[in-house]
């Protein structure tokens, strides 16, 4: 028997390569998974294990009909999000600023919503969010990108600390860079050998998502 068998694992993002590939780590450690994404490319259906529902997770009333229809889940995983490069500040775009805070944090802010809302009267669960290394760093990363994924930390910060005592915990994945074909063609000139790949990133996931990790909670982990 496996830490996940029997387990319910929501993935919210799952038609990215992260969310994707998180969807297929949960389905080999024993999970039954939930994928949610605004559109599904084409699915496999890991025997079975995984059920497809589409939905914008900037919805708050959609999102929160999705948790409302299902069972209390073990785990809800957060991979939803979207990039800006850089400009300067001078020649700040406020639609791109206000697009990354509504991709990266806005939709962050309502899974927490949802999740904590099932996961906390059930008395145990697990909440885990994506930031970036991007959001702690001031060069070489946009502003509205690095501001809303800094947002992103925040939260997880302070639904750790509301939910403290509850059996529940939320804590985030914060990765520099993810080889996924997106990020290849972004920047075909990398050298994309070096990138931690999904498989090795989704041990982390798994970890901050099993029960024996009951104790780690607010946390941010890099990867």
């Amino acid at each position: 028997m496996g830490e996940f068998d029997g387990r319910r694992v929501v993935v919210v993002g799952a038609s990215g390569g992260l969310g994707a590939g998180l969807v297929a780590a949960f389905v080999a450690a024993g999970a039954s998974v939930l994928a949610l994404s605004r559109g599904h490319r084409a699915a496999e259906s890991h025997g079975g294990a995984v059920e497809y529902r589409t939905v914008d997770a900037a919805d708050d009333v959609a999102l929160g009909a999705v948790f409302d229809a299902e069972p209390v889940p073990w785990a809800v995983i957060n991979t939803v999000g979207g990039f800006a490069g850089h400009t300067r500040l001078s020649e700040l775009d406020p639609d791109v600023l206000l697009d990354q805070l509504r991709l990266n944090l806005l939709t962050a802010a309502l899974v927490t919503k949802h999740a904590l809302r099932r996961l906390v009267p059930a008395g145990a669960g697990r909440l885990i969010h994506t930031s970036s290394r991007s959001a702690l760093q001031t060069t070489g990363t946009g502003f509205a990108y690095s501001v809303s994924k800094l947002g992103v930390l925040h939260l997880v910060r302070m639904a750790a600390e509301e939910v403290r005592g509850t059996g529940v915990t939320v804590n985030c994945v914060v990765p520099s860079i993810i080889d996924t074909p997106a990020n290849r063609a972004a920047m075909p000139d990398a050298d994309h050998a070096t990138w931690p790949k999904i498989d090795d990133i989704a041990r982390s996931y798994l970890y901050l998502a099993s029960p024996g990790a009951g104790l780690v909670s607010g946390a941010a982990i890099p990867v």
